[in-house]
């Protein structure tokens, strides 16, 4: 895997919080929760499109496509939570918090695997 610098790490970590601050907050904050969580999930997802793999195994490979899908689910959730908050009227329900859960759940998968495999 590609490293990222220092300054890519921090905003990758800032984006981070940002988003479960965004998401612990959208009870009560209402367009404020909305803009950092949205903002975090932007700097997340750009930071992942910016670490990129260049070696030719297939497991990592698909590992790494896997986790590109996981931030693309990331950020249809702050489409969602958006729409939401906007009184779009088919998204009622809360439905981007279901989208977080995949996206994270995908997240942590290929946290866990891609290590695993690049030190085979």
């Amino acid at each position: 895997m590609k490293e990222l610098s220092k300054a890519e790490n921090a905003i990758f970590r800032m984006g981070a919080v940002l988003m479960v601050v965004g998401a612990a907050l959208s009870l009560f904050a209402g367009w404020w929760a909305v803009a950092l969580y949205t903002l975090g999930v932007l700097m997340f997802a750009a930071m992942q499109l910016r670490a990129g793999y260049e070696g030719k195994d297939f497991v990592v490979l698909r590992l790494r496509r896997q986790q590109l899908f996981g931030a693309a689910v990331l950020v249809l959730s702050a489409v969602a939570m958006i729409a939401q908050q906007s009184g779009f009227h088919l998204l009622r329900h809360n439905e981007w918090v279901v989208l977080l859960l995949i996206g994270a759940v995908i997240q942590f998968y290929t946290a866990i695997r891609i290590p695993q495999e690049t030190e085979k």
